[in-house]
Parts: C-alpha cells; sequence; structure tokens
C-alpha cells in the first residue's frame, strides 16, 4: 500500500522533525519557565536520592523516581546549570515521544501518516503540559518513552527484532524507574497493545516480564509513602473540559489574575485532534472489511482513548475509590497522557485513511493545522529568578511555599533611633494556599534569663495587596519587612526569626516538614 514512498524524500520525517524543533524551541530560551511544579525538578536534578526529596514528599509510587533525571547527568558534567539541563532533559522527551510514534506506525501506514500522527502526539495539549504547563520531568519521560515502547513491540512482532524487544524492555524499565503509578499503567496498556494489536503472546510475555522486572526492581523502596499532596477527587474531569478549557500559566507581574485550579488545568485534548479523529472515524466507517492490522491499530487507538479518558471524568469516581487505584496517581487527569498515543493513532491516520491526503500540499495543510492549533499552548511565562543549590527552606507540609532567599540585612548605628533591620525574601508558590496566612518577623537577643523579644512585627503579606489565597503554584514572589530596633540598647547578637501563620488561632506553619515552626535567621 506505500512501498512507493520508500522511494520518495522524506517529506513526513523532516516535517516532524522541523515541528519538533518548533516544540522545545521554547526550552532554549534563557532563564526558566514558571509551572506548577516550580523550582522543584532542578533543585532534585542534583540530589542522590533515590526518590527525589527536596521541597517534596517522597513516595514510591507518585514520587519522582530518579531515574528521570538520568538524561541530564552527563549535562551537569559539562557544566551546565540545572535548569538549562532540566530544559535539555523535556526537549529529549519531545523528541523521542514524535520519533516514537513515527518509528511505530511508519511500517504500517508510510511516511506521512506516521509523521501527521508523530506531530499530533507531540502538539497534543496534555503532552506540551507536561513541560510548559506542569513542569513535570517524570511526566515527560513517560510520555516520551511509551510510544518507543508500542514500536518496539510492533519491531518485534514484525521481524522478531531483538533489538525491538529490548528498546520495549529498557523503555518499560526506566519508566518505573521514573513513576511506578504511570509506569503501572503504561505497562496495561502495553498488554493490551500486544494482545489486541499485535497477537503476538511473546509481545505480552515481552510486556509482563518488563514490567516485572520494574516492580521488581523498587522492592527495597516499598516503604516509601507520603500522603497525597491534592485532594485526588477534587481533580476529575468533567466532559466540556476536554473540549473548551483555559490554559492558564503563572502570571510574571506582581499582580496576577487569580484563576482557580478546576478551570486552570489544561484538560482539553485540542480542537485539531478532535477534528482529524472524528473524521478518521469517519472513514473508517467507510472502509469495506476489516481484520487487518489498521483496523486493529484504529479499534486500539478509539478503545484505548476512550477508556482512558472515561476514567478521568466525575463519573468514574466511584471506581477509583473502589478500587484504590488513586494510590498511584497524584491527579485522575495524568490518564489523558496514557491515552495521548491513542488519540495521536487516530488522527493521524487520515493519510493511511484517504489517498488524497498523502499528496504533498494537502498533508502539509494537515501539519499546518495540528501546529497552528497548538501554538497558544507553547507560550509558557518565563523568569530569570535564579535557582539556588538549595531551598532556603519550604514552608507547609505538602510542601507548600518554597523559600528561595531570605536575607536580613542590618542597620546598625549608635544613634539608637536610626536603628533597624530589613528582611527581603523571595519565595515560589507549590500549591495553593487555603486561608490568607499573616507574616511574623521577630528580633531576638539572648539575657541571662532566656530570650527576649526585642522588635516585632505582623502583617499581611505583599502590604495586604495580594493575599496568600491569590497566589498561584509556579509564581514567584518578594516582599521586604523592617523591624524598628530603636529600642534595642545593643548588647549582644541578634538573631530573627520570621513564617507564616493562622491569625484566628496563632498556629503557624511547619517549616521543613514539621522540624520547626520558624525559620532562623543572621543579619549581616
Amino acid at each position: 500500500m506505500h512501498a512507493p514512498e520508500r522511494h520518495r524524500p522524506r517529506l513526513g520525517l523532516w516535517t516532524l522533525l522541523l515541528i519538533t524543533l518548533f516544540v522545545t524551541a521554547p526550552a532554549a530560551y534563557p532563564g526558566y519557565w514558571l509551572t506548577q511544579d516550580g523550582f522543584v525538578p532542578a533543585l532534585n536534578i542534583v540530589q542522590s536520592g533515590p526518590i527525589a526529596s527536596v521541597a517534596t514528599l517522597p513516595d514510591l509510587w507518585r514520587g519522582t523516581g530518579r531515574a528521570a533525571f538520568l538524561p541530564a547527568q552527563p549535562l551537569l558534567m559539562l557544566g551546565l546549570s540545572p535548569a538549562a539541563a532540566l530544559r535539555a532533559t523535556f526537549a529529549l522527551a519531545f523528541l523521542l515521544g514524535g520519533l516514537g510514534v513515527y518509528v511505530w506506525l511508519q511500517p504500517r501506514w508510510g511516511d506521512r501518516a506516521a509523521a501527521l500522527a508523530g506531530a499530533l502526539y507531540v502538539l497534543l495539549p496534555p503532552v506540551l503540559a507536561t513541560a510548559y504547563w506542569r513542569g513535570s520531568v517524570a511526566d515527560a519521560l513517560i510520555a516520551g518513552l511509551l510510544p518507543l515502547a508500542l514500536a518496539g513491540l510492533a519491531s518485534y512482532t514484525d521481524s522478531r527484532s531483538l533489538t525491538g524487544a529490548g528498546v520495549t524492555v529498557l523503555s518499560v524499565l526506566w519508566m518505573w524507574r521514573i513513576q511506578p503509578g504511570l509506569a503501572a499503567g503504561a505497562t496495561l496498556l502495553l498488554l493490551a497493545y500486544a494482545w489486541w494489536v499485535e497477537r503476538s503472546g511473546w509481545a505480552m510475555v515481552i510486556a509482563a516480564v518488563a514490567g516485572l522486572a520494574g516492580l521488581t526492581s523498587l522492592l527495597p523502596l516499598w516503604s516509601v509513602h507520603a500522603p497525597a499532596a491534592v485532594a485526588f477527587a477534587d481533580h476529575f474531569v468533567h466532559v466540556g473540559q476536554l473540549f473548551i478549557g483555559q490554559w492558564a500559566t503563572p502570571a510574571a507581574n506582581a499582580t496576577p489574575v487569580y484563576i482557580p485550579p478546576a478551570t486552570a488545568y489544561p484538560y482539553q485534548i485540542g480542537a485539531i485532534a478532535w477534528v482529524f479523529a472524528l473524521a478518521a472515524l469517519w472513514l473508517w466507517a467507510r472502509r469495506v472489511g476489516g481484520g487487518d492490522v489498521t483496523t486493529r491499530l484504529l479499534s486500539f487507538g478509539a478503545g484505548s482513548a476512550l477508556i482512558l479518558i472515561g476514567l478521568s471524568l466525575t463519573w468514574a469516581a466511584p471506581l477509583w475509590q473502589i478500587t484504590g487505584a488513586a494510590r498511584l496517581f497524584t491527579y485522575p487527569w495524568q490518564l489523558i497522557l496514557l491515552a495521548a498515543p491513542g488519540v495521536a493513532l487516530l488522527a493521524g491516520s487520515l493519510p493511511a485513511l484517504n489517498a488524497p491526503l498523502r499528496r504533498a500540499p494537502l498533508w502539509l495543510v494537515l501539519a499546518g493545522l495540528a501546529l497552528l492549533g497548538s501554538y497558544p499552548y507553547l507560550q509558557p511565562t518565563y523568569t530569570q529568578t535564579p535557582i539556588p543549590a538549595r531551598p532556603v527552606a519550604t514552608l507547609g507540609l505538602r510542601p507548600d511555599l518554597l523559600l528561595l532567599s531570605a536575607d536580613v540585612r542590618e542597620e546598625l548605628p549608635a544613634t539608637a533611633a536610626d536603628r533597624r533591620a530589613t528582611l527581603e525574601v523571595t519565595w515560589q508558590t507549590l500549591h495553593p494556599l487555603p486561608f490568607d496566612y499573616s507574616v511574623f518577623f521577630q528580633a531576638l537577643t539572648t539575657t541571662p534569663t532566656g530570650e527576649q523579644v526585642v522588635a516585632q512585627l505582623d502583617a499581611q503579606p505583599r502590604q495586604g495587596l495580594q493575599p496568600a489565597t491569590t497566589w498561584l503554584p509556579g509564581q514567584i514572589l518578594t516582599d521586604t519587612y523592617t523591624l524598628d530596633l530603636s529600642g534595642w540598647a545593643g548588647a549582644g547578637e541578634l538573631r530573627y526569626v520570621y513564617g507564616l501563620y493562622d491569625w484566628r488561632d496563632g498556629s503557624r506553619l511547619p517549616v521543613d516538614g514539621g522540624i520547626d515552626d520558624k525559620l532562623t535567621l543572621h543579619g549581616r
């Protein structure tokens, strides 16, 4: 059916590479973009723990394993900053995902259908969101590795290629060491693909053995558990949000407009993908005959997308509660990421189902529409705020705030009336705060009878103009507080404490996971 394409220039492949370059272009800009996960991945990229633990709660199933940071290690050794190495890792994930889809489908559908599917895959809003909205290196790499595993199974079935089997095994093992929850879902998807599409018992064995090996490798970490950072049940998707949504990134200016998370999450599949998928279903329904590999591919794409997206919808909440599967994921809508290969397969099949659409002019129109439809999702908000080697502290148990810097500058002239201490603090929000906390800033000195409060300040952050409940996840804010030290006699050394508290009952936000309820600072 597609043999003549072997003698044509690989228009599809080169166009796919060009589109992937366009998708990864934001990762080449200086600085870093503001995302839901903030600077947390960059802080963990230089740590050696088996599960990310800096500014996050280590968790076996939902946490980020060390393997998520493997691609960045050679770049760090070459002298790149953690932020630059992380940007390169996201770019690699997009490249692996697009080329994985192409290698998977090209032997069956030819160059142009496979390339269109690969382009649609990297341009799907949920896939783009892994990098430019959520900033999750674990989700991004699994989105890149899943198509490679599918391609390996297809290659093994077609030619008994040991290389294909090896690619699948390595991809699955890597996914299990990145994020086991998503890897478990991906393994089940691979088993379903091997059974339904490839009709190969050996392909099923390869997927099953790779998944079992990945699970077994986690036995030493089996006891590493943490409470959920968010309420899983609060993040199910409504059907309308699959079609119409609001793409929200943290604002770079000082007075952002707050967008509730329920409307901000990028659930939508994308108008172009929906239109292409519906057109493909219509062409598929008009085909004469069935039972061939194309029919099985299309039914797998439609079925897997329908089931996985359906499980992220509100009606599926009882199923999650009964099975306890919510323990594997942070959000139910992460399943949409696993549905992405099926959506891309279905939407990209148009040139395989309709010969005129394989002609260069029409095919380029399809590829151009896919790119234009996703352009709004390729505009992250950047920050030039330097990423520290380690955070000063975290506040909240989840944690909720990442303290990037906290500097106290003392002015202690001989004249007591002019003595003051100024605290400049910069923080990044990691989770929405449920209450408008107040700030306390105190100067303490040690006396023979114990510690004495020399001066104290209690105030709303940002002069009350931006209450804590309006801070967006990923947003970076700076504030300044000044203590009047005119009542201090000047004897001894001062130390300072800072934190946030609930003004209704005086309870303070825990610092560094609860080891204290205040941050202790020294002036300079």
